[in-house]
């Protein structure tokens, strides 16, 4: 076949991929992560071919996150198996092993143990998972842990369970609410996550029309003394605010805290700068500075 040919049908089978995909994506039955999502199809399609298992099993059993493919311990432990390495698992509700005799290294044993103990340092014995299931859970970690460590060639990079990466689980280790694909925290998830459970109360904010507001245009200029927020950037950043469901004022103020690097008490605490800062992060916009604006102006 000559190097013609082979582009040939690479390309064919990139087409009938991508039409695959096109055409399963308005499926309802698929897991959050694929439906209505061609790409992400494409990608568990590519995953299966590597792996060497049926598609319809990566769409099921492979789940993305933060940009790491993650699967199964049930998967994981088929994976080293057909590669032809002896995969032994022994324990019960406190504790679990997991060896590995490697097909082309029978002289030694890897070998992995998690117990409940352990699991209490890592912070994993009170999930609601872990209580109901503990020996489940330990098998698991044993064997993603032991198959790192004596066949990571056999994953192809699926090293991962999806509770391993911060997913919330069931007892079968596959992630039991949508899970997201490498996609960096957005600035209003950012401005959720950064929420206090002890801030004081505040009164709610409002919630007007989006109004535009130039920000492109905004360049801060260190030397200036702050300028009091106006109207029209205190209402742009409260319409992003509220457009992205983020009505609580306890949670606004904690978000802005972490935009802005120190602590917002009340709107009384924002500059203009500030305001503009923060409605920059929830649009999803790189915040100019100072040095910048000075780096650009000696490289011209």
């Amino acid at each position: 076949m000559t190097s013609t040919d082979v582009a040939v049908r690479q390309t064919a089978d990139l087409t009938e991929k991508m039409e695959w995909s096109r055409a399963m994506a308005p499926a309802t039955l698929l897991p959050a992560q694929y439906r209505g999502n061609p790409g992400n199809l494409l990608f568990a399609v590519e995953y299966a071919d590597a792996l060497g298992i049926e598609r319809i099993n990566a769409i099921t059993s492979i789940h993305v996150i933060e940009g790491k493919p993650t699967a199964s311990a049930e998967l994981i432990a088929g994976l080293v198996r057909r590669a032809g390495h002896r995969l032994r698992i022994t324990g019960d509700d406190t504790t679990a092993t997991a060896q590995i005799i490697r097909a082309d290294d029978p002289e030694f044993t890897y070998e992995a143990t998690w117990t409940l103990d352990r699991a209490r340092t890592a912070g994993l014995a009170t999930k609601g998972v872990w209580k109901n299931y503990p020996a489940a859970m330990l098998r698991a970690r044993a064997i993603t842990e032991v198959a790192r460590m004596g066949a990571s060639d056999a994953l192809l990079g699926v090293v991962y369970t999806p509770e391993e990466l911060g997913a919330e689980v069931g007892v079968d280790g596959l992630p039991v609410k949508p899970v997201a694909i490498s996609a960096p925290p957005s600035g209003p998830d950012r401005m959720r996550a950064a929420l206090h459970p002890d801030a004081p109360a505040e009164d709610v904010q409002d919630a007007e029309v989006v109004v535009e507001t130039k920000v492109d245009a905004w360049e801060p200029d260190p030397d200036a003394p702050p300028e009091p927020l106006t109207d029209h950037t205190r209402r742009q950043m409260f319409a992003e605010l509220t457009k992205h469901g983020i009505t609580d004022a306890a949670t606004q103020r904690a978000g802005m805290s972490k935009i802005l690097g120190r602590e917002i008490k009340s709107r009384a605490d924002l500059s203009e700068d500030d305001g503009r800062t923060v409605v920059l992060d929830l649009m999803g916009r790189p915040v100019p500075t100072a040095t910048d604006d000075a780096a650009a102006g000696g490289a011209s």
